[in-house]
């Protein structure tokens, strides 16, 4: 089709060139033609031709400055001034001031005078000293003309601060006078002399001992007490009880090893005999801690002296561990030792004994296996629980004399328990303005020849708190609970054979829930007044099997600092 085009093209330019006019031209008739394309038009472009070489000009002439530097030297006086750092102070609070004596004086109802008067040095680097005495007594149960008492009390201490060690010593003087009143229920006995009922404790004591100033942990660490008493009572009884005690420890790394020693010597002179006791025992340990555990363990060796000599092992470990930062820390061990006894720590439990019959035994605490957790809930709140199982063997229990005429006094018998025992304890605490401490215990006795674990309560759960307003007022409250116990006692009845039996039974005495509330105002911070109301449910008890305890009471004083 291209190719037609330029015949025609050419045609037409070679007629005019021939001298072909327009006339001529344009009464001849052409043909028409039609050109059909087949193919659609694509135009296109060449390519532009670039020129890809930078322009540069050659300079055959190049000149190349020369800078040339100068520096102006000046000096210039600086002046440094040194400030001095003060030491590092830890602020602590302000110190309380410092009474050198203190009185207190009261009276109550059923004629119950109290007096209390504390003397003592200031804060002091070198030493301390002072003296205390008390008198408290009573007419006792107003129902009851031979239920009086009266305590009394003397003592002097003190102690000397040296570089290394620090020293002390005191002495005491108790004088304790009460009253066999317990008759047998439904008896009325006839009482010539008030003083066949009374007897009087007049005990001497004295300690002293020596403590290290534990000031690195590379040296050796010691300590020990020496305690002494003398007891005496009516028809010629007395006793003499020695100890010593002391303990010497170092630490070596993260361990300390540490080595106890305990010796007790006791002489109770009556009516039966010279009755001797010795307990010499050796306890050593390693205790080693880290950041969540602590573990300790070590060896009890005793030896017990009654009418023979007895040798005790006993296995002693304890493990403690961090659950949560002092928040759970459950602890599991086991231990056991022997547990002196004597005149003293029985009248202290039961001052009603038969001191003039009295045999005294060692108790020996086979084992003691226990678990427990403690730890705090809150940065008030904290709580404690333990589970144990222990075998006790010659454990005292005290029952009705009945080799006594008037039945009014208890001896002591021994015998072998298995003891469960489950407690727990949780503390509430806010500053020094409010505390509160619930405390329960539950035991359970398995006696191995007796019927019971005579005048043994199996619970005893106790409330106490204290509420300081402002400084000026100060509440003190105490809710307890003494489940039931049993008393031992004789019965005879003739069988089908015309025999008379003597049979031991056990008598049930009541438990008793009591409250006692005791109310402070300090009018000045040298005087105040103080009103106790004790016994508030007024609640029949016995504590001691037909020794009937004091029902409601009221004490009010005042006290005094000076």
């Amino acid at each position: 089709m291209k190719n037609k085009k330029q015949y025609i093209s050419l045609l037409v330019l070679f007629l005019g060139l021939f001298g072909f006019n327009n006339s001529s031209f344009a009464q001849t008739e052409l043909d028409t033609t039609t050109i059909i394309t087949v193919k659609p038009f694509n135009p296109t472009l060449s390519d532009a031709i670039k020129i890809k070489d930078n322009p540069s000009i050659q300079d055959t002439d190049k000149i190349v400055p020369t800078l040339t530097y100068g520096f102006l030297s000046k000096q210039v006086p600086v002046d440094f001034e040194v400030s001095p750092i003060l030491p590092a102070k830890i602020k602590g609070e302000p110190l309380v001031k410092l009474y050198h004596g203190y009185s207190k004086l009261g009276f109550g109802t059923n004629s119950t005078p109290l007096a209390e008067l504390y003397f003592n040095s200031t804060r002091n680097k070198e030493y301390s000293y002072g003296f205390h005495g008390k008198h408290f007594s009573s007419k006792g149960i107003s129902s009851n003309d031979y239920s009086a008492f009266s305590d009394n009390q003397i003592g002097l201490f003190g102690k000397r601060f040296l570089k290394e060690f620090t020293l002390n010593a005191n002495f005491d003087y108790d004088r304790n006078v009460i009253h066999y009143y317990g008759f047998p229920e439904n008896s009325n006995p006839e009482i010539n002399d008030e003083g066949a009922l009374k007897q009087r404790f007049n005990k001497f004591g004295g300690s002293a001992g020596l403590t290290r100033n534990f000031t690195d942990s590379s040296q050796f660490d010691y300590n020990f007490d020496l305690n002494y008493h003398h007891l005496s009572a009516y028809l010629d009884v007395a006793e003499n009880s020695f100890n010593l005690n002391g303990s010497l420890s170092k630490f070596h790394k993260k361990e300390l090893y540490e080595i106890n020693v305990v010796t007790h010597y006791n002489q109770l002179n009556n009516l039966i005999d010279d009755n001797k006791t010795m307990i010499i025992g050796l306890n050593p340990h390693i205790k080693t801690t880290s950041d969540k555990w602590q573990f300790n363990v070590g060896l009890g060796l005793y030896i017990s002296q009654m009418d023979k000599s007895k040798f005790h092992f006993y296995p002693q470990a304890e493990f403690k561990y961090d659950v949560v930062e002092h928040i759970i820390i459950p602890y599991v061990g086991i231990t056991g030792g022997v547990t002196p006894n004597n005149l003293n720590t029985y009248y202290n439990d039961n001052p009603f004994i038969n001191t003039t019959t009295l045999a005294i035994a060692n108790t020996n605490q086979k084992y003691n296996i226990y678990a427990g957790i403690r730890g705090s809930i809150s940065n008030h709140l904290t709580f404690n629980t333990s589970f144990s199982k222990q075998k006790l063997e010659t454990l005292p229990l005290f029952v009705k004399d009945f080799s006594n005429v008037l039945e009014n006094q208890f001896a002591v018998i021994y015998d072998t328990l298995a003891l469960t025992q489950i407690s727990g304890e949780l503390a509430y605490q806010k500053l020094e303005k409010f505390k509160i401490i619930l405390k329960g215990d539950y035991y359970g006795y398995t006696p191995e020849n007796e019927i019971k674990a005579w005048h043994k309560p199996s619970m005893k759960i106790n409330l106490n708190g204290i509420y300081d307003l402002s400084d000026k007022i100060i509440v003190r409250a105490d809710i307890f609970f003494i489940d039931k116990q049993f008393a031992k006692i004789y019965t005879t009845f003739t069988d089908a054979s015309n025999q008379i039996i003597t049979k031991a039974e056990a008598k049930e005495l009541k438990g008793v829930i009591d409250a006692n509330l005791g109310i402070e105002y300090r009018y000045t911070k040298k005087l105040s007044a103080f009103i106790n109301f004790n016994n508030i449910a007024s609640t029949k008890y016995q504590r001691w099997q037909d020794y009937p305890t004091q029902r409601f009471m009221v004490l009010g004083g005042l006290t005094y600092s000076f």
